[in-house]
């Protein structure tokens, strides 16, 4: 019989938060830090290597049901080249500013999300981005967002994998 690990945090990284110089010392890429007023705990990235499989809907129901569960819930739109989040949730007014952070808006159900969609003026106006701009835009949305103490957020990708980087 196999030889068994006592219940150790060490023994399961997933429990055991590695520092950014840990990761990168591993050879693994460096985690992107959260902003001082952030507390998020769990991260679920909703993706898919096609467009137009509902990735967005699933975004959005998975946050709803997290909600009804009495959690703290948010939705990062990260799908810039087809942000359609804050339409399903019925939102159209621009983020706050505050200090150097942005306040994202709040649906009516309580849900924070962030998009490209509510910075630019039409709602259909086209965002052709790619690469590096859109990465940044990403990783921006994590960075300068104050979402505040989150239980989740969700994260709607973009079709594919090609355009934006992987953010560990």
């Amino acid at each position: 019989m196999p030889e068994q690990k006592e219940n150790n945090p060490e023994n399961n990284k997933v429990n055991n938060q590695e520092t950014s110089q840990e990761h990168t010392a591993k050879g693994k890429p460096g985690l992107i830090p959260q902003n001082e007023l952030n507390e998020i705990k769990q991260v679920i990235a909703v993706m898919s290597g096609k467009g137009g499989v509902g990735k967005s809907l699933v975004s959005a129901l998975v946050a709803v049901g997290l909600k009804k569960q009495g959690l703290a819930v948010g939705i990062l739109d990260a799908d810039i080249t087809g942000p359609s989040i804050p339409r399903m949730f019925g939102l159209y007014e621009q983020p706050t500013p505050l200090g150097d952070l942005i306040l994202p808006v709040k649906s009516k159900l309580g849900i924070m999300v962030i998009s490209i969609n509510l910075f630019i003026p039409e709602e259909d106006e086209p965002v052709i981005w790619r690469g590096p701009l859109l990465a940044n835009v990403v990783k921006q949305f994590w960075k300068d967002v104050a979402w505040g103490k989150l239980d989740y957020l969700i994260v709607d990708l973009p079709p594919g994998t090609g355009d934006v980087p992987h953010m560990h």
